[in-house]
């Protein structure tokens, strides 16, 4: 699980720096000739449409920035597909394997299973656990236990998927900042007093300005629809995991009665 993982991310990586070469690469003038070129006052060379990495270079110096937080956004997704996944959380065989040791009321054999698979199914169980070895262990505190770290292993998934709609929030506003930055360098250009380099500086700071707020868009834009995505897979995780939870606290209802302390749990091989 790791190991591809860390490959995704490299993948990523490298699929990113290469981009970002070409872009650069795209962006480079063209070397100026030493030797002149008329050219005939009938036929104008046609515009040049300019490139991606030509608009992107016009960003200034917050573009690093938003690369920074494209980047984190990619890898998140692909860590999140790579991990989210219901048979990672609450894989059907260890149901499974639980169930049947609670059916046999072999409760050493339900922690040794559980503490083989560090999943949050088997964190929630032993919790249970825990509560039934106190000599004065009821069903109802039992119950409540396993209800409480639901909760906290439901709010680590949650929070999990936090981090993709902070870097949707917070790239417009980087954004915003860099659209800041161009028309304060516009503005600045009128108040100059050269007269030659003020259309210049003007158009450049226009630039700068509308392409940190399409720059910071596009970021956002597509991170928050991914986060949705993620967000209804955690849900229906959660909801797969409150119901085998449910379900096997109700199988420990024979080994702890309601309302009802027990001196000695029931362990496999037990004297």
């Amino acid at each position: 699980m790791k190991t591809y993982l860390l490959v995704g991310i490299f993948a990523v990586l490298t699929l990113y720096v290469t981009a970002l070469s070409t872009y650069s690469s795209n962006a480079a003038p063209a070397p100026a000739s030493d030797t002149p070129t008329l050219v005939k006052a009938e036929s104008p060379a046609p515009e040049k449409t300019a490139t991606l990495g030509e608009m992107l270079n016009k960003g200034g110096p917050l573009m690093p920035a938003l690369y920074a937080l494209s980047f984190i956004a990619v890898c998140l997704i692909f860590y999140y597909l790579l991990s989210l996944r219901q048979e990672l959380i609450v894989p059907s065989p260890l149901v499974s394997q639980i169930e049947e040791a609670v059916k046999n009321k072999d409760l050493q054999l339900v922690e040794e299973i559980c503490n083989k698979n560090d999943v949050p199914l088997s964190k929630v169980v032993l919790t249970g656990i825990e509560v039934i070895k106190s000599p004065h262990a009821t069903y109802e505190m039992m119950k409540d236990a396993m209800n409480d770290e639901g909760s906290r292993q439901a709010g680590n998934l949650w929070e999990r998927i936090q981090y993709l709609q902070d870097i949707a929030i917070v790239s417009p506003l980087v954004g915003l900042l860099g659209t800041v930055m161009g028309m304060i360098v516009s503005f600045g250009a009128l108040q100059s007093e050269a007269m030659t380099p003020r259309p210049t500086m003007v158009a450049k700071g226009i630039a700068m300005a509308f392409t940190n707020t399409a720059a910071g868009l596009v970021i956002a834009i597509p991170t928050m629809l991914i986060y949705a995505f993620f967000r209804g897979r955690v849900k229906r995780i959660i909801t797969e995991l409150e119901s085998k939870s449910s379900r096997i606290s109700r199988m420990m209802i024979d080994i702890v009665k309601p309302g009802a302390a027990i001196s000695k749990p029931e362990y496999r091989n037990s004297k």
